[in-house]
């Protein structure tokens, strides 16, 4: 996999370096970025394009439409890379394969054959 890891006090962004089927806890999605946003209360992955965080995408670089995004408490500083994992708060992104098992109430993976 080829791409990059972003950090700041209110997002974290994984770029998968083009388009993406991923396969969520919400079931298949289509995303070249998967984001974790600072929020106040926790949401479930949502499209950009169907949540309030459109302008913060856009102020980071990132265009909304291609935006897989999830929301934490937890600061997004503080986040974990663990072989082939990225983890903050309750969400696990699995850029290269699916994992064994999944430990994690949210979590995004690149499904095989899109890689």
């Amino acid at each position: 996999m080829r791409g990059s890891l972003r950090a700041t006090g209110n997002l974290l962004a994984l770029d998968l370096g083009e388009v993406k089927r991923l396969h969520t806890e919400s079931g298949p999605r289509l995303a070249r970025y998967v984001v974790v946003v600072r929020a106040g209360e926790l949401r479930a992955c949502s499209r950009a394009g169907t949540n309030r965080y459109g302008p913060l995408l856009l102020r980071h670089g990132l265009p909304p439409g291609e935006v897989l995004a999830y929301t934490t408490t937890a600061d997004t500083l503080d986040f974990e890379i663990a072989g082939r994992e990225v983890r903050v708060g309750g969400v696990a992104i699995y850029p290269d394969r699916p994992p064994e098992f999944v430990t994690t109430p949210y979590y995004a993976w690149v499904e095989e054959g899109d890689g």
